[in-house]
């Protein structure tokens, strides 16, 4: 089928760019390289060519190397279904209008790095074998939905502000990106929440695996509409941070020895033991200790508590080595990789 299609030579195309005239195409074969280096176009401020023309070459093939970067693209680029051969360079380009490459193959090189969109950046169903976003710069969404890439690499890359990142069903063997880069532009799904947090482990990003499962379960949360779901998993908020925050289980500790210490400080329910000096009285500091001696499960000397307030220290010691054990377990989790 391919070889009936209508044969272009590149120069044909580089003519029309030329002249600023629309490069519009389907189902067409493109032999050569398509090349804006040596084109006749005026440059920004920026040293990028400007490109005038529309770019629309949809469901076609390019047997020869596309070099389009450096180049500030002034109207719509649209490359829909349309299959890269050879190497595709539209680095340090700048999109003005959308970018369109959804179901695009590209069997060469894919790089993009550096690239501004200003407005959608189209990659769905998109096939890749590498594609390179290093340091890209978005403004709006940049779809990846049902495409199919090796390597995705956003190191580095830009989401503006209203700018999103679409991964569902994005079939990958891994994604370079830090979590902080698009954790605030990532549209919640469960599985890409799950898929991210495997591939981060599999690139031994310890710290981002943490705060994307930490982010997936807070999402999970907020759309959890049953009573008694939602209760377990505010308890595994606030005593571990989902198994990945060891540092609630420290404040939820101190929060309890405190809580216990102003039971028992506000009613009166401490007083010195027999081996106490005369004329002992009880401070907030002596609440205290006794309220952390209770909590690690040691009676503390020379404070006892009054008939009637014994149950206290029985909660609060059960609840000091559940806290304790839960502490070693998230601990170990986090440290022990």
């Amino acid at each position: 089928m391919v070889d009936s299609l209508l044969m272009i030579k590149a120069e044909e195309i580089h003519k029309r760019i030329e002249e600023g005239k629309p490069v519009e195409y389907e189902n067409v074969i493109i032999y050569g390289d398509l090349d804006l280096h040596n084109l006749d176009l005026p440059l920004n401020r920026n040293k990028r060519k400007i490109v005038e023309s529309i770019i629309k070459i949809e469901y076609s093939v390019i047997k020869g190397n596309v070099f389009f970067d450096h180049s500030a693209f002034q109207g719509l680029v649209d490359f829909d279904g349309t299959v890269f051969s050879q190497a595709a360079n539209f680095s340090d380009s700048f999109f003005q209008e959308d970018a369109g490459f959804s179901q695009a193959q590209f069997h060469g090189e894919a790089n993009f790095s550096r690239a501004h969109f200003t407005t959608e950046a189209n990659f769905s169903r998109a096939r890749f074998n590498d594609g390179d976003f290093g340091r890209a710069k978005f403004h709006r969404s940049f779809h990846l939905s049902n495409a199919r890439v090796y390597t995705l690499r956003l190191s580095d890359a830009i989401f503006e502000e209203d700018a999103s990142i679409h991964l569902k069903d994005l079939n990958y063997n891994r994604i370079v990106v830090r979590w902080n880069t698009i954790r605030e532009h990532l549209p919640y799904n469960g599985s890409v929440y799950l898929t991210l947090i495997k591939n981060f482990r599999n690139l031994e990003q310890f710290e981002d695996e943490d705060d994307c499962y930490y982010q997936y379960r807070k999402e999970k949360h907020a759309r959890t509409t049953k009573a008694f779901p939602r209760i377990i998993d505010r308890l595994a908020w606030l005593s571990c941070g989902y198994g990945v925050r060891p540092s609630h289980t420290v404040i939820l500790s101190l929060s309890l020895i405190i809580l216990f210490t102003a039971i028992f400080w506000g009613a009166h329910a401490l007083q010195p033991s027999a081996s106490a000096s005369p004329g002992s009285s009880i401070s907030i500091n002596d609440a205290f200790y006794f309220s952390s001696m209770w909590f690690l499960g040691r009676a503390p000397q020379n404070i006892s508590i009054i008939e009637g307030f014994e149950f206290l220290t029985v909660f609060e010691t059960l609840a000091g080595w559940l806290l304790m054990a839960l502490f070693l377990v998230t601990m170990s989790k986090v440290m022990l990789r």
